[in-house]
């Protein structure tokens, strides 16, 4: 089967509304492991439940912009590992200390490396991969080049780098 992807520059309302919908298929059908991999990650609002579009998946979230630590966390507590793999910046000590208060370490493994300039998420079906930092600015101001790909191939060589990167 070929590989389904997009190559594209995205206007910063489609990478939220892509990365909604990842979380939101994570949630209904979560995958084992999950890698999250930016030098510069913020605790940004990944799902839109203003109208509670989605109490059905998480009953506790309030009618709110749901963040990407909340999220992490509820599939942590499902039982999906999650590795996040970012740089030492003091950028990223918001983000990382929401998601210990929230996660309290279950099933999350931080990977802190000076070098990093990889930008994605890897998932059990799929890999978003490209310019973008997990930042307000790269999901919303920038003009961003990514890759959506849900080949089996390219997932499951971008799982084997990604543990022999960071260890599993």
């Amino acid at each position: 089967m070929p590989s389904r992807y997009i190559h594209s520059r995205l206007s910063s309302r489609q990478i939220p509304d892509l990365l909604q919908t990842i979380f939101v298929a994570e949630l209904i059908n979560p995958s084992q492991c999950i890698w999250l991999v930016s030098p510069w990650l913020s605790d940004i609002p990944v799902i839109d439940n203003t109208a509670n579009t989605f109490l059905c998946l998480e009953p506790a979230w309030s009618r709110s912009h749901i963040p990407l630590s909340q999220v992490l966390t509820t599939l942590a507590t499902q039982g999906t590992t999650i590795h996040i793999a970012t740089r030492p910046d003091s950028h990223n000590h918001t983000f990382l200390s929401a998601l210990k208060v929230r996660n309290n370490s279950t099933n999350c493994h931080i990977h802190i490396t000076e070098e990093l300039h990889a930008k994605g998420i890897l998932g059990g079906g799929y890999y978003l991969a490209g310019s973008m930092n997990f930042t307000y600015n790269g999901i919303t101001v920038n003009e961003e080049a990514v890759i959506y790909d849900t080949s089996p191939e390219t997932i499951a060589e971008q799982q084997v780098i990604f543990a022999h990167r960071w260890g599993q």
